[in-house]
């Protein structure tokens, strides 16, 4: 009998193989193709942190009379790894003000550091409140501007004093000038003008009350300053002569020459008053 071949249909497999893959650790990506790609991450990411240092002041703001001084905490705070020596400027400061840091370069790093600002003024300072700008430099890095404020007040301040006394005694008809002596109690030198010089009392001897002899304050004129002004009054203590003014330019007291005050006024102590305007620089 032939044989009858035999046609042998192998059923076709397909096999759709599904795979899950957990790579602990990596991010996966997955693009349309199907490829699989794998990104490392260190759980910050790729960025780095920048190294940047901010200045803390406190308090914010102070106040100071004119003549002295306010202090403020200055804290340099580093971050990104900063570490490095930092450099701190002010501007901003009033007139006749002065700033100073201590220590005047902050070392940084770790961990935070302070400084101490103080700011100082003179009786010349203008009365205000002022905005005082702040900043911290190492290299080319700078911490942004810190604003704080300071505020000037008028002190209690002593006036300056005026004295002066005769240099002999005076008989009728003559004059003794006066060098006057000016105390400036304040740290800077005045500008003094308007200076006078009046009788303000007689002190008779005890011959001249017990006689009865009469002697008044009118019984004396008295020429006033005739230099030039203003006159420098520098802090401490001064004078006329130490003004180079000559002698016949200040102030003369004379007795007048009467037949009431010859017994009167003789050896008489005269009270003297004295006044002037001084103005600072």
């Amino acid at each position: 009998m032939p044989s009858i071949p035999e046609s042998f249909h192998s059923p076709l497999r397909i096999v759709r193989a599904g795979a899950k893959v957990l790579l602990a650790g990596l991010l996966l990506l997955t693009l349309t193709s199907g490829v699989v790609l794998a990104a490392s991450s260190n759980g910050n990411g790729n960025q780095n942190t920048p190294k940047t240092i901010t200045l803390q002041l406190a308090p914010t703001s102070r106040s100071a009379t004119q003549g002295t001084s306010a202090s403020y905490n200055v804290v340099v705070q580093p971050s990104g790894g900063f570490v490095g020596n930092v450099s701190l400027s002010i501007s901003g400061l009033p007139a006749g003000a002065n700033a100073s840091f201590s220590p005047t370069v902050v070392a940084v790093g770790p961990g935070s550091a302070s400084a101490t600002l103080d700011v100082s003024t003179t009786s010349a300072t203008p009365l205000g409140t002022y905005s005082l700008s702040l900043k911290g430099t190492s290299g080319t890095l700078q911490s942004a501007v810190v604003v704080v404020s300071l505020t000037v007040t008028a002190g209690q301040h002593q006036p300056f004093t005026i004295s002066g006394d005769l240099s002999g005694l005076l008989a009728p008809g003559t004059a003794i000038p006066i060098n006057l002596q000016l105390t400036n109690p304040g740290n800077s030198s005045l500008n003094v003008t308007g200076l006078t010089v009046a009788v303000t009392g007689v002190t008779r001897t005890a011959q001249a009350v017990a006689n009865n002899r009469p002697c008044n304050p009118s019984d004396y004129s008295v020429t006033q300053f005739s230099g030039i002004y203003p006159i420098s009054a520098p802090p401490g203590n001064s004078s006329l002569s130490g003004n180079a003014i000559p002698s016949s330019r200040w102030p003369q007291i004379r007795m007048l020459d009467t037949s009431l005050n010859q017994d009167g006024c003789k050896g008489a102590t005269l009270q003297l008053s004295y006044s002037g305007t001084g103005q600072g620089n």
